[in-house]
């Protein structure tokens, strides 16, 4: 029953029973996907009115201006002839929920998917000139993200409209490229450069080129920082992605969808789970093994303290694993290759931190020195350094540990691993320093292979 829906929403759980079903204008309807779930204000479903496939969006009193949003939205989309789903009903609910309810596209493939595949410049041509389109007609997308573009017909659909503004004219200059930083900005930062330069870019008409593509570089770095930070603050609290709890002392941050089983028996015994795993490092500072999680491999790093003194001085600080657990997100958000952060546990009393533990996946593979000693690095793999070094400085990253054991070569590629004191650094002139320092220790590693450490040095020169 819709009731159901009304109760979790208002409960601010994440997580609705379904299927559910009811009557709309003597219609059955049932829902059998949850698509999104924003605890004390809406949700997204996918189900059936009779016999057409629906998407439905379903809003709290509170939110009810959404649902005016969303009727605003369609009706600027249908005036200037760009495709969206069709608006099938809107109104209000028996319990008080308002909702709109559009017939679904099916089959649909949505612009996160066409990016990273074979069809990636069709697709980024595609969304480049629906934007256009849009700007012409005076509609910006305020709340710009992939999800909100489906291919279905051989077409681009814009959906989310209640996140769409319309004026009568079109948008000026200045509007146009700050949507259009907003749009590159979701992009991963490894691809920025190549989008500014793309040939599908539709720049507006009414500035200059060369001032276009300066003032879009300025906002497209704005604005992905901002949505770095942003992100980087949900990673630690309960959103659609991470699922957080705090309860007998610990802290505990786990990626949605991990083996819930495997998790609580994490939390109630952490280090029996290591005894029982393979060891990979028994260090004073740290901890490190690997061991299986409903049948994936993973590496558990455990946070020593060393000592009274060492305890004392860490006390009100935040934890290395906490450190490694934003750092990672943030290197996956840019685009750089690192093993996938899992679960993050740490025990808390109230300010007071205690020792801490960070779960990734294995990322496999071997110690970058060990890998080439052996042979000669792939172009694939030197582009991955070459990438690591060129993102963390346009991001002013220190990584403080650049030695070879840090740098794994997998099947994915170069990942860069042990991220306990990676940090942004804001002044240029500490980051030289930084940078000076972790280049430095880079090539220290190849002091016994001269060719090799030329070869580094010349890449990271841009001399190859």
């Amino acid at each position: 029953m819709i009731e159901q829906i009304r109760k979790v929403l208002e409960a601010n759980e994440w997580e609705l029973p379904l299927p559910i079903t009811a009557e709309l204008e003597h219609q059955p309807l049932v829902f059998d996907t949850c698509l999104r779930l924003l605890p004390g204000k809406r949700v997204t479903l996918a189900g059936r009115w009779g016999k057409k496939p629906v998407v439905a969006k379903l809003f709290l009193p509170q939110a009810r201006k959404e649902q005016t949003a969303e009727i605003t939205g369609y009706a600027a989309l249908q005036k200037a002839d760009i495709p969206t789903p069709e608006l099938l009903w809107s109104g209000e609910m028996d319990t008080g929920l308002s909702a709109v309810i559009y017939q679904k596209l099916d089959p649909v493939e949505p612009l996160s998917a066409g990016l990273q595949g074979e069809k990636r410049a069709a697709f980024l041509a595609a969304a480049f000139e629906l934007l256009a389109s849009m700007h012409r007609n005076g509609i910006c997308q305020t709340d710009i993200h992939f999800d909100n573009f489906l291919l279905a017909n051989g077409k681009l659909h814009v959906i989310d409209n209640a996140s769409l503004q319309a004026q009568e004219k079109p948008l000026n200059g200045e509007q146009c490229v700050g949507n259009l930083a907003a749009f590159i900005a979701q992009f991963p930062w490894l691809e920025r450069q190549a989008l500014l330069e793309s040939p599908y870019l539709a720049l507006p008409l009414s500035l200059k080129p060369e001032r276009a593509r300066e003032q879009l570089d300025e906002a497209s770095q704005s604005i992905w920082w901002k949505r770095a930070e942003k992100y980087l603050a949900k990673v630690f609290r309960n959103c659609t992605e991470v699922a957080v709890e705090q309860r007998g002392g610990w802290f505990v941050a786990a990626k949605r969808g991990l083996d819930e089983s495997w998790v609580a028996q994490f939390r109630a015994a952490p280090d029996s789970v290591m005894a029982k795993a393979e060891m990979l490092k028994d260090g004073n500072s740290a901890t490190v093994v690997r061991a299986q999680l409903a049948g994936q491999s993973v590496v558990i790093k455990r946070y020593n303290i060393k000592s009274t003194s060492h305890r004392l001085r860490r006390l009100f600080r935040e934890t290395r694993a906490s450190n490694a657990w934003r750092a990672a997100h943030l290197l996956q958000m840019a685009g750089l290759k690192t093993p996938a952060p899992l679960l993050l546990m740490e025990q808390r009393r109230g300010p007071v931190r205690g020792v801490s533990y960070l779960v990734t996946a294995d990322a496999g593979g071997e110690e970058m020195l060990d890998a080439y000693q052996r042979r000669e690095p792939t172009q694939r793999e030197l582009d991955d350094v070459r990438d690591i070094f060129r993102v963390m400085e346009e991001l002013q990253l220190c990584h403080g540990d650049f030695k070879a054991r840090n740098f794994l070569v997998t099947e994915r590629g170069v990942e860069l691993i042990d991220l306990d004191v990676l940090h942004a650094v804001r002044s240029k002139s500490q980051f030289r320093q930084c940078k000076d320092k972790d280049r430095t220790r880079f090539l220290r590693n190849w002091y016994a292979h001269p060719a090799m450490e030329s070869r580094f040095r010349a890449l990271l020169a841009g001399e190859q």
